[in-house]
């Protein structure tokens, strides 16, 4: 098995996913992901909800948002229900964030 490669974020995230023995799909690359124009990496698949795990360094600035907002579209149309996790919510909120990200709900911002 290769090594995953997870940022601090997605490694809490991961620590809850197998603690409460829910199974996903980690780092899903879907409709050419970073090889092609529009693709998307999907940080956690859990049935038909798409978790993508947002920290301060990869998800700021203008580019970055568009480029969310466009992968959140995309997933929408291929019928995943798209749920953001930011950074201080799961540093400061995790098991609450989490619970909720199950139920295809977000925090509230």
């Amino acid at each position: 098995m290769a090594d995953i490669v997870a940022s601090d974020l997605e490694i809490i995230v991961l620590q809850w996913l197998n603690k409460n023995k829910i199974v996903y799909d980690f780092q899903t690359s879907l409709a050419g992901g970073h090889y092609q124009l529009g693709g998307s990496v999907v940080d956690f698949i859990i049935g038909d909800l798409a978790w993508r795990v947002h920290g301060e360094y990869y998800h700021s600035g203008v580019e970055k948002t568009g480029s969310d907002i466009l992968q959140k579209e995309l997933l929408s149309n291929m019928g995943f229900i798209v749920i953001d996790l930011y950074a201080d919510d799961i540093q400061n909120r995790t098991e609450e964030t989490l619970r909720l990200a199950l139920q295809g709900q977000e925090m509230l911002r």
